[in-house]
């Protein structure tokens, strides 16, 4: 309520500092140095005053009115910006400090500290927030109205529940006055309030646009040490979300269109990163994720766990060549260290019926698993003209400063003999009965690199053939090359033999 005794004490107060600095402006003007008087000087000197004093009074008369917030009652104000908020916003919050009234740069309330709760708990802690009002009713306290929400240095403690504030704070602004955060931090927890990871906020920003009857959320920030900017519109007349998000680090562009006129979520989503694209439809149900590409070439699913991704994706063709290459989007996602993060996991599982680069490699069994930041391939098959299964057990991913290596064993385990050495026109007399080969590699993604040892033949150690195999890594030859692989075949069925 308005307290009028309180009202005059602070007015008298600042009435008495309005008029020393306004007797201080009219003395300097005094002693500026006056020309010779003369009739037609007095004139005008009398309307200069009279100009002046009007100017003055003006100046004092626009400072009270705009002072007059100053005057209102600390509780009242308390309440009365909570209710508005809590209308407007649909944001529960709580002011721990007093709230203090600034005229500049436009007329708010600030407070230091400002909790925001969600479902009933302690969702947000913003150390600097200010409360833009209208100019227009000083006068009637009960009229006051809020013009926008600037938080500053905001905590955001989120996990799989309350994330969903995001969600509503969007939808919940049906007025042109924004909702802007800045320099702020957002810490996802897991049920044991275990820090998964942490977002920087630059900027994020709720809006509505009354024309096109539309809400808007505007971020840019930062996770994994990677930079995004992202931008949702919930178009409420079409019943549609239209979402993008942008790193120009790891030049991605998702763009996504989501319909929910229906039971499910139904949608389009396309991708561009390192200048490929693809486009994929979804449907979204409670528990999991079903996608494929427009072409058909790609599809699966993915069942929903909290910052656990378990998904299985099926390939026509896949391109291995393409996957390794040093601009290809998995080592770009690997140099990015999107990836490094102790409490990353997920496993996915790819399946191709042919690779595209390769000459009669088909039916690969791809097991790919993030645990705590370490990407690693296990139980991993490919099939090599029916008539060797290569397996890999297991296999990790280490991202050095200048390099990334893929270190692990393979099994060759022959299934036929005479198709292998019809292929790479073995003589008789050195085609012997092999059934399984195993060693060790390091292979250098960024060179295409490799060096094998500790080999095992059917079990049994071979030294000789290590030998044989330090010779070959010490002349780094490319294995790759068709020509080289086959002449490296031979020669160590050869030495085999030979031993």
């Amino acid at each position: 309520m308005f307290n009028f005794n309180n009202f005059t004490k602070k007015f008298n107060k600042r009435l008495l500092s309005i008029n020393k600095l306004i007797e201080s402006f009219f003395n300097k003007l005094g002693d500026l140095k006056k020309p010779k008087s003369s009739n037609r000087f007095i004139i005008l000197e009398k309307r200069d005053n009279k100009i002046i004093l009007a100017l003055g009074i003006l100046v004092i008369l626009t400072l009270s009115y705009f002072l007059i917030p100053t005057f209102y009652d600390q509780n009242d104000v308390r309440s009365q910006l909570k209710k508005q908020i809590s209308k407007k916003y649909n944001l529960d919050v709580k002011f721990k400090k007093d709230l203090k009234y600034y005229l500049f740069p436009k007329p708010h309330f600030f407070s230091e500290e400002v909790i925001i709760d969600h479902q009933k708990k302690e969702f947000a802690f913003s150390k600097h927030t200010k409360i833009y009002i209208s100019i227009k009713d000083f006068f009637s306290f009960n009229k006051l109205k809020i013009k926008g929400l600037f938080f500053k240095n905001t905590e955001f403690n989120t996990n799989v529940s309350s994330v969903k504030f995001f969600y509503k704070t969007l939808n919940s602004n049906t007025s042109k006055h924004k909702i802007k955060f800045k320099n702020s931090k957002v810490f996802y927890r897991d049920k044991n309030e275990n820090i998964i990871f942490l977002v920087k906020i630059s900027d994020l920003n709720f809006l509505y646009n009354e024309k096109k009857i539309e809400n808007n959320m505007v971020a840019n920030y930062e996770v994994f040490n990677t930079p995004f900017k992202l931008d949702v519109k919930n178009d409420l007349n079409n019943k549609k979300i239209l979402s993008s998000i942008n790193s120009k680090k790891i030049r991605l562009n998702i763009e996504n269109e989501l319909n929910y006129k229906k039971n499910f979520l139904n949608g389009e989503l396309g991708i561009s990163l390192m200048g490929k694209e693809k486009s994929f439809n979804y449907k979204i149900r409670e528990n999991h994720l079903e996608f494929s590409s427009l072409n058909n070439n790609l599809n699966g699913k993915i069942d929903f766990k909290p910052f656990y991704f378990d998904s299985s994706l099926k390939l026509q063709i896949l391109n291995l060549k393409n996957l390794f290459s040093n601009d290809s989007i998995f080592i770009t996602l690997i140099d990015s260290e999107i990836f490094n993060n102790p409490n990353l996991n997920a496993n996915f599982n790819i399946k191709s019926n042919k690779i595209s680069d390769a000459n009669y490699l088909n039916d690969l069994d791809l097991r790919l698993n993030l645990n705590e930041g370490n990407l690693s391939i296990k139980d991993t098959n490919i099939n090599w003209y029916d008539a060797i299964i290569i397996k890999f057990d297991e296999a990790n991913l280490i991202v050095g400063k200048d390099d990334i290596r893929l270190i692990g064993s393979v099994n060759f385990n022959f299934k036929d003999l005479t198709k292998f050495y019809g292929y790479y026109q073995l003589k008789r007399n050195y085609r012997i009965n092999v059934k399984d080969i195993k060693l060790d590699f390091i292979f250098n993604l960024n060179q295409k690199k490799i060096i094998l040892d500790n080999l095992k033949i059917d079990n049994v150690d071979n030294p000789k053939m290590n030998d044989f195999l330090n010779n070959f890594n010490s002349k780094q030859n490319n294995i790759f090359n068709k020509v080289t692989f086959r002449n490296f075949v031979k020669a160590f069925f050869i030495n085999f033999y030979d031993g």
